[in-house]
């Protein structure tokens, strides 16, 4: 079986009742971007500025859908080192208690994975990690093996950039 893990970018919760969004970055993305934090507790004023606006409504459409099940979809964010452009991310979401769990995936790394993976795909078999390096508080709220599950579904999408 041929192993390969996906980096992820950030874990974020966002609480629908209050609007705040909690984001803990990966360390890969922490040294990617050259940020010195990796936790931030955002507003609702400072989610309107660090999400796309069409990024902001599409949260509120997924809480309004009260989806049960594993979904996904592209997140852009700010860029934090430039003053224009966003960071496009995959993320793999659930909601519980009106709370969003999600975990983010830079888009160039999924398709980039995407390729790679395409290589392999004769007969044998694939094991995808995710967990690599969750801070070890989330890990009973994230619902690990539901999203691994659904990455795997992500991997067998066509992509463009």
């Amino acid at each position: 079986m041929t192993h390969y893990e996906i980096p992820w970018s950030f874990y974020f919760q966002v609480n629908h009742d209050t609007k705040m969004v909690k984001l803990h970055l990966s360390e890969y993305f922490q040294k990617k971007e050259g940020l010195s934090n990796r936790y931030y507790v955002l507003s609702f004023d400072d989610v309107s500025n660090f999400l796309h606006k069409y990024d902001h409504r599409k949260l509120d459409y997924f809480f309004e859908k009260n989806m049960k099940e594993t979904f996904d979809m592209l997140i852009r964010i700010k860029n934090f080192n430039k003053k224009k452009g966003y960071i496009k991310t995959h993320a793999l979401c659930y909601i519980k208690d009106q709370m969003m769990h999600g975990l983010s995936i830079d888009y160039l790394d999924v398709i980039e994975a995407k390729k790679k993976l395409d290589h392999f795909v004769s007969n044998s078999e694939i094991s995808i990690e995710l967990n690599y390096q969750i801070p070890t508080m989330y890990h009973t709220d994230i619902k690990l093996e539901a999203l691994k599950e659904h990455l795997y579904h992500l991997m067998d999408r066509e992509y463009t950039i």
